[in-house]
């Protein structure tokens, strides 16, 4: 019997770790990545700011050894086979984790002057190119960056160049943007939480442009349409951080039918137009409605639930059995950190805030590579 894995982020490898002994024994396993890397996603803004820290464990560090891993570019996901650059890949079960692209929403120029976060080495070249704008930048204003998007990823690199910019540059000579189309930031907050996070971030003097739609990135600027006006902001290095779909070997497959190349799977992370065909998504390339019909925003939290669930079910599904019970996310709360001093966070019914959250988001990172490992 034959499975193959597709793609070595949380949900992957939460999946592998979880497989059963005889299921490992049996099967014959084969993980897929284009990189012999795993790199933690949920701090790419750290690596793209340039801030200190681990951000990568190899591969053969973490499966387990009964697993074959190859290292190729997924092209293609047909019935019963996966094409790659290097080969074709034959399989009896397949589970896609294959991970997240940027999502531009049509807005002309971001593709073409626009930094996104998507993997590690995107993320590398990122913090060298702005090294390099620094250094190239002759002008006698301020150097300006720009972040569009004031999501939980944008304002977390906001926190994070903030804390960059004031080590490469004094604070009178670069000027930090971040623009969001809606009236406020980190929506998935409470008002009066997110508030906080709105005064730490303007008390370092970070600008925050609300209620600005993003018309277009240019080589130098971006125009925005802020209260019925148009508004040019200068831009001498811009990053987009407005959105994720999934990755684009799902679009480009017509096995699989999706939107923003996410394809909806069941309860039991199957896709909903192909149940008990052994193919499963997991993670960012997943959509999975909750018990109110809306569709979770993906997550590093969630992929992981779902590729350990995935696993400990395997053995009923490779027996060809029904999973012993349905998938349940269960949250385990939000932390949002500002730069390296000050984080604000929802853990059930209780919000957090201040320094000691930043050590708490830390530890449950440590606890992540921890799992991960052994």
């Amino acid at each position: 019997m034959r499975l193959v894995v597709l793609g070595a982020g949380y949900a992957s490898l939460a999946f592998l770790k979880s497989l059963g002994v005889a299921v490992r024994s049996n099967c014959q396993i084969t993980l897929i990545s284009q990189s012999p890397l795993h790199y933690f996603s949920v701090l790419l803004h750290e690596v793209a700011a340039g801030l200190p820290g681990s951000y990568t464990i190899p591969l053969s560090q973490i499966i387990p050894h009964e697993v074959r891993f190859i290292q190729d570019c997924v092209l293609e996901i047909q019935d019963k086979s996966v094409l790659g650059a290097q080969g074709t890949y034959p399989y009896d079960y397949l589970v896609v984790g294959l991970g997240f692209a940027s999502e531009s929403f049509g807005v002309p120029g971001v593709e073409e002057h626009a930094h996104s976060l998507t993997n590690f080495a995107n993320a590398q070249a990122s913090h060298q190119a702005l090294l390099q704008a620094i250094v190239d930048f002759k002008q006698e204003r301020p150097f300006s960056v720009v972040v569009c998007g004031g999501g939980f990823s944008g304002i977390e690199l906001v926190g994070a160049l903030n804390d960059t910019l004031k080590s490469l540059c004094t604070p009178k000579t670069y000027k930090l943007t971040c623009i969001e189309a809606m009236p406020a930031i980190l929506p998935m907050f409470a008002p009066q939480l997110a508030q906080r996070g709105v005064d730490y971030l303007q008390k370092k003097g970070v600008q925050l442009v609300l209620g600005a739609k993003i018309l277009a990135c240019q080589s130098d600027r971006v125009l925005v349409e802020q209260g019925g006006v148009t508004q040019e902001i200068l831009a001498d290095f811009l990053f987009w951080t407005c959105g994720v779909r999934g990755n684009p070997v799902i679009e480009n497959s017509t096995f699989f039918k999706s939107v923003r190349a996410r394809v909806e799977v069941n309860a039991f992370l199957e896709p909903v137009e192909m149940p008990g065909r052994g193919v499963f998504v997991v993670g960012d390339c997943a959509a999975l409605k909750d018990s109110e019909g809306k569709f979770y925003p993906p997550s590093a939290q969630l992929a992981s639930q779902m590729g350990r669930y995935l696993g400990q079910e395997f053995s009923q599904i490779s027996a060809r059995k029904p999973p012993t019970k349905p998938f349940s996310f269960t949250p385990k709360g939000v932390i949002c950190s500002l730069g390296t001093h000050f984080a604000i966070g929802n853990l059930g019914k209780c919000n957090v805030v201040g320094k000691w959250v930043v050590w708490l988001k830390r530890y449950i990172e440590w606890r992540w590579k921890r799992d991960i490992i052994a």
